[in-house]
């Protein structure tokens, strides 16, 4: 008899496949042993060595397959991995105590991972995690004990675990696993995002899934609704096998949407743009359509680096999209450090909510040496496409004024050197927060364009750390609050005559869709392969109907009612 067990639809998808139940070995470390000091010390540096090897060649695979935005996660591990701080505690222990390799390894990263794990700080809370995945491999090369390899499965395999580390995502053998199930997670994992950049099905948070499965079961995974199925019938296996199909057929004809522009029915045009980490991201823009690039997240130029990149580093990666974009917009933020996101090479304060403290263009007009260089790069790549310039986590009207007057400082020395640029380059802002939402036409006068970021928007406006597993329930932009930030950002933008977009996860989200063309949203700018659903939504819908759907939302009270009210639209307008 089939078994119905419920998770989270993380990367959406139909498969039918096979388990395999990934459980890691388990080590027996004897912490009394007694060992030689040299011989242990020598243990561990190996150790390390293999340890970086095998990031180095991940980093490089996910590099070439998923781009430098996702690959630059294994830049931090290897970071953590060479932290000299945490190999002297060990080092130390070994010396002190007489113990194996081992045994100091497990006692040290222990130690500090219990340490940071305590700690209210988002960034170093997520440290530890990355740690603990870190150190696991560390311990397995000093003991010469194999790691599971997920890159030599058989054909058809649903690959179930605890959770995976996006080391674990990166290895994935595309062309025999079919999705693969998770005990924990949520959507914003690395594994999840890892997975949509796949394409790959993956349902997460199915709770105990391992104890109820083992290697070799038949398993129906729909991730579409986060449905898992074990042990299905033959009668489910013919209706999830129909399900698949049509599913895939809907996406050989969204196909059809690549080149035709998003109008909706009462002939309202609107963007429908993408968002990017790197140039290598540009091929999946292209494939799915985007009229134009609504995010370029230049901070994964930062992170992949071991120092600051030059003016003509930067250069180079600016104008590769803007002539790959062949005068399609191209918005590049400026660097946004902080918050979640370091530099090795940079000291960043340790601060006990990073969220609220030195970020972004704080720390660029703080440092206007990193933003003039910035400026400059993105002046020079101007001359080579339609690029405009956006600054994140805006809150004072007196940033925009410091950051234009650098701006102009940086046009009059290109003159001077006789560059050629777009002297009319449009410079924007992030609508990040509520103090720019709820005075939005007032900014809106300072600049060229607005681009709503939902991510950082949403949790500053409900006041919840959105990576705060004790609260993330609370998170959700479907809250009457954060909507009606949104629709004042919308409404500021448009008294002031000039246009608004939004980068945030919100504008893929096929749901929302009606709510933010009723508010008169002027671009959607998402990951690339949602683009050619929200696409046919907004081709599907009639702008003065989304228009009395808005209003019946705003009179909502909880995010349950909001969305409640909007599938019971959706359904009716067969998005």
């Amino acid at each position: 008899m089939s078994k119905l067990i419920k998770g989270i639809d993380a990367s959406p998808g139909i498969a039918i496949g096979k388990v395999f139940l990934y459980q890691e070995t388990k080590l027996v470390i004897d912490s009394k042993m007694k060992c030689d000091v040299e011989c242990e010390e020598k243990r561990l540096l190996e150790g390390r060595d293999k340890s970086k090897e095998q990031l180095l060649k991940i980093r490089n695979k996910t590099a070439q397959t998923l781009g430098e935005d996702k690959a630059a996660i294994f830049d931090g591990h290897i970071t953590l991995l060479e932290d000299e701080d945490l190999f002297d505690e060990v080092v130390d222990l070994i010396e002190s105590e007489h113990i194996s390799a081992e045994a100091a390894l497990q006692q040290g990263i222990d130690e500090y991972c219990d340490m940071l794990s305590h700690l209210e700080d988002e960034y170093l809370r997520e440290r530890a995690a990355d740690l603990r995945d870190i150190g696991k491999r560390w311990i397995y090369n000093v003991a010469g004990v194999e790691i599971l390899d997920l890159g030599s499965l058989p054909p058809d395999t649903v690959v179930v675990a605890k959770d995976l580390t996006p080391s674990d995502t990166a290895q994935v053998d595309l062309d025999n696993v079919v999705a693969f199930i998770t005990e924990i997670g949520g959507k914003t994992a690395h594994s999840s995002i890892m997975a949509r950049s796949l394409e790959l099905p993956a349902v997460v948070g199915t709770g105990n899934i391992c104890s109820l499965v083992k290697t070799g079961q038949t398993v129906i995974v729909d991730a579409l609704t986060g449905d898992v199925i074990i042990d299905p019938t033959e009668d489910e296996i013919k209706k999830y096998n129909d399900k698949k199909q049509a599913y895939l057929d809907e996406k050989e004809l969204l196909k059809q949407l690549k080149d035709k522009e998003a109008i909706s029915k009462d002939g309202v045009k609107v963007g429908a743009w993408a968002n990017i980490g790197s140039p290598k991201d540009i091929d999946g823009v292209l494939r799915n359509g985007a009229q134009g690039i609504g995010l370029y997240r230049t901070e994964f130029l930062f992170m992949n680096n071991d120092r600051f990149p030059t003016e003509d580093e930067q250069f180079e990666a600016y104008k590769i999209v803007a002539e790959k974009m062949q005068g399609k917009p191209v918005t590049i933020r400026t660097m946004d450090i902080g918050g979640d996101k370091s530099l090795p090479y940079m000291e960043l304060p340790k601060e006990e909510n990073p969220f609220l403290g030195w970020r972004a263009i704080r720390v660029c007009l703080d440092r206007p040496e990193i933003l003039k260089t910035q400026f400059r790069a993105l002046l020079r790549a101007s001359a080579f496409g339609h690029i405009k310039i956006m600054l994140p986590m805006i809150m004072d009207i007196n940033e925009i004024r410091r950051a234009r007057k650098l701006l102009e400082e940086c046009k009059a020395e290109l003159r001077e050197e006789g560059a050629k640029f777009d002297k009319n380059i449009a410079l924007g802002i992030m609508v990040e927060t509520p103090a720019v939402a709820f005075r939005a036409k007032y900014f809106a006068e300072e600049v060229d364009f607005f681009s709503i970021g939902t991510n950082d928007l949403t949790q500053y406006t409900l006041a919840v750390d959105r990576g705060n597993e004790n609260i993330s329930h609370l998170y959700n932009t479907y809250n009457p609050a954060v909507l009606e930030a949104i629709r004042l950002a919308i409404q500021g933008a448009h008294e002031a005559g000039i246009t608004i977009s939004m980068c945030g996860e919100f504008a893929g989200d096929a749901n929302a869709t009606p709510i933010l063309l009723g508010m008169g949203l002027d671009a959607f700018s998402m990951s690339a392969i949602s683009i050619p659903k929200v696409k046919k939504n907004i081709m599907s819908l009639d702008k003065k109907k989304c228009e009395i759907l808005v209003e019946e939302v705003m009179k909502q009270t909880t995010p349950d009612d909001v969305l409640k009210i909007v599938k019971k639209f959706n359904e009716e307008n067969s998005l």
